[in-house]
């Protein structure tokens, strides 16, 4: 459990977040447990779901699984949408308010490539997921997170 808790570290740290919500050396860090249950909104502040995990890459790259959907779409409980962390703006309002948001729309959202579990090691499952949110898959030179 330590070895999952130090490689989200790692990978946080890697992409401007970090262990504590505090703010040092010019960046808010943030723990992986604090993210989790906090909405995630539009830029116009509409809501668009909640953070239900943090999962870490083969490559070390970090994403926040967002559950979202309309229970008439998707059914009861939503669907599991992987979103890169660099394609997430997290704040901090005041202690233990943590807003993240993610620079898209509901319908967008709703189309984006789903968490699907049979997909943990295939490079270009990950790269659609970073190029539908508008990154470089991480393992290129242009990528958004170093290998």
């Amino acid at each position: 459990m330590n070895k999952i808790y130090l490689a989200v570290l790692v990978t946080l740290l890697s992409v401007g977040l970090g262990a504590s919500a505090s703010y040092a050396g010019g960046f808010m860090t943030f723990r992986s447990s604090d993210l989790i249950g906090v909405p995630v909104k539009n830029p116009q502040g509409r809501f668009l779901g909640l953070v239900n995990e943090i999962m870490i890459g083969s490559d070390g790259q970090a994403f926040a699984i967002v559950n979202h959907g309309d229970e008439d779409l998707y059914g009861p409980g939503g669907v599991n949408t992987p979103v890169p962390i660099a394609a997430l703006r997290i704040s901090e309002t005041k202690p233990g308010k943590e807003q993240i948001v993610l620079n898209t729309d509901t319908e967008h959202l709703d189309f984006a490539p789903y968490l699907d579990p049979t997909m943990n090691n295939d490079r270009q499952y990950e790269a659609n997921i970073d190029t539908y949110f508008g990154l470089q898959p991480s393992w290129t030179a242009e990528g958004s997170c170093p290998k």
